[in-house]
């Protein structure tokens, strides 16, 4: 039970409402990821879809890390400018929540992500690899690094 529940909080957090998979599969947080995490993640979607510069500069730690779909490494500063100016942006995407860490502060999640949107400019879809690494900063949870990987086979237009 604990895992559909959690899978069902990730869609809600991740994935545009119209989009959700609700046939997803669920799988079961280690014990101790607190509520604020999930609730922090939740508004992390709405400021993405929103294009929210300011709530994105809180939710990003200052040496924030993005590692795109093709290899490339952006900067906190980088990433906020493709997102606010549109050069990135998600239409749909369906996540599913594959496995999660947790150590001390900090929390690893490891998804399957399904997306079409726009990357570089340039129109995107497939099944991506999702790494995202959360870490408690004077208890806020901000989001140091995440990683975006295309999965062999699946992904079109992201080359």
């Amino acid at each position: 039970m604990q895992r559909r529940v959690w899978l069902m909080v990730l869609n809600l957090m991740l994935a545009p409402p119209a989009f959700a998979d609700p046939t997803a599969r669920v799988i079961e947080l280690p014990a101790g990821v607190p509520k604020a995490l999930v609730d922090r993640i939740r508004a992390y979607d709405a400021a993405i879809k929103k294009r929210d510069a300011a709530a994105l500069e809180d939710f990003w730690t200052n040496d924030y890390v993005f590692g795109s779909p093709r290899g490339e490494r952006f900067t906190k500063k980088e990433r906020l400018h493709n997102i606010v100016s549109g050069t990135t942006g998600l239409d749909t995407a369906a996540v599913e929540t594959e496995a999660a860490f947790r150590y001390g502060d900090m929390v690893l999640t490891v998804s399957h992500i399904a997306l079409q949107g726009k990357y570089g400019g340039k129109a995107v879809s497939g099944e991506h690899r999702m790494i995202a690494v959360w870490v408690d900063q004077q208890g806020r949870w901000r989001l140091a690094a995440n990683q975006l990987t295309p999965i062999a086979g699946e992904s079109k237009g992201s080359k």
